[in-house]
């Protein structure tokens, strides 16, 4: 009876034994099954998220973007308002300081221009020039009329 309860024993350890081997290899499959789910779980999850931040942030931007023109372009014309009778008076000043230093060395070329064609006419100069082109073109009418003069034709 020893023996055979000696026997039963070995089975009855070598089955647990077996049973635990089991279970442990079957532990140890299952977490890798698991790690590996995890994994692509995570990965899905990670895409799944990033997904959703993405179209966060681009609804966001749509809501955003046309207060963000119309402020800003609102700060421009307000600013261009404040700025621009500045810029016209400075533009006016200079117009005006650059026109009084020109306009007296026009004036002055304008009458010295107006002097010297005055005083070339009254010396005969422009008259002299004037009158020979007119009998230079009244004989040339006259020759096309009555045809070259006598001495022409020689």
């Amino acid at each position: 009876m020893e023996s055979m309860t000696a026997i039963v024993l070995t089975i009855v350890a070598a089955a647990l034994l077996s049973a635990l081997l089991t279970t442990a290899a079957l532990l140890v499959v299952a977490d890798r099954l698991l790690r590996r789910r995890l994994e692509g779980s995570a990965e899905q999850v990670g895409d799944v998220v990033a997904s959703r931040v993405r179209s966060a942030v681009e609804s966001a931007i749509e809501e955003a973007l046309p207060r963000l023109r119309s402020e800003v372009s609102g700060g421009v014309q307000d600013g261009a308002s404040e700025i621009l009778p500045e810029v016209r008076r400075e533009v006016e000043t200079g117009v005006r300081d650059a026109a009084e230093g020109v306009l007296p060395k026009l004036r002055s070329q304008v009458r010295e221009g107006f002097s010297e064609a005055l005083a070339s006419a009254v010396t005969g100069g422009v008259l002299s020039k004037a009158g020979e082109e007119l009998v230079r073109k009244g004989g040339n009418v006259l020759d096309i009329l009555l045809g070259p003069r006598d001495n022409d034709r020689d």
